[in-house]
């Protein structure tokens, strides 16, 4: 359930608790299918949800005995209609049932409106990321870009960033000018070797910066077609 999981074109999105909940009886209501996998075992056990109590939620497979088995994190694929979500939590045995914590985190697989394009390692680039308030920069790295947004790393984050945060940025890729915005944090993923990756959505844009993205997008569309052509 790792931001690997997206294709081109798609990005993974933390659901609210509300929604979060929602998804989980939409998925009992219509009674749709739960794909497990566990680390320790690469074949998948399907279920259903049969019911909610507790504040957890319990599963219906003939595979009792196998889920009983998992151990460690279990991921959890489901289906609503078009849309697919990921869960990745623990399983318990609750009086001869397996069950999952609510409080879960889920997640949502989303296609993009329009695609991203990654930041060749070649290309020459500054960035930086800093809180609105604080002006403190922390150095990054821009790893994609859209027309509507983009994806940092920052190798040593020193300010506090959440999902949903408002933040500043600013970046210079390849030969296109300086390009400084405001964006809102739509992902927050934390590698185990200390780098922050951040997903952004572009905010307030001005006029002369959305045409120096239009130029870096136009960039890495003809180098893209160019190196597809070889």
């Amino acid at each position: 359930m790792s931001a690997n999981t997206a294709k081109p074109g798609e990005f993974l999105i933390e659901l609210e608790e509300k929604d979060a909940f929602l998804a989980l009886h939409n998925c009992f209501t219509l009674n749709s299918d739960l794909i497990l996998k566990n680390e320790t075992d690469p074949s998948a056990v399907t279920a259903k949800i049969g019911f909610f109590a507790d504040k957890k939620i319990f599963l219906e497979t003939p595979a009792v005995e196998k889920l009983a088995t998992f151990v460690g994190l279990t991921s959890i694929k489901f289906f609503i209609g078009t849309e697919v979500y990921f869960i990745k939590t623990t399983l318990e045995v609750v009086d001869d049932q397996i069950c999952f914590d609510q409080s879960a985190k889920i997640v949502q697989l989303r296609r993009r409106k329009e695609p991203r394009y990654n930041i060749p390692e070649k290309w020459n680039q500054a960035a930086a990321v800093w809180s609105i308030e604080l002006k403190i920069k922390n150095p990054a790295r821009v790893t994609d870009i859209s027309y509507s947004g983009c994806r940092f790393e920052v190798p040593k984050l020193s300010i506090s960033i959440n999902k949903g945060d408002q933040i500043r940025i600013q970046y210079q890729i390849f030969k296109r000018a300086d390009v400084v915005c405001d964006a809102i944090v739509r992902f927050v993923m934390r590698k185990p070797n200390g780098t922050t990756v951040l997903g952004l959505e572009f905010t307030q844009l001005q006029k002369s910066h959305k045409s120096r993205i239009n130029s870096i997008v136009d960039d890495l569309v003809n180098h893209y077609s160019v190196k597809n052509l070889v």
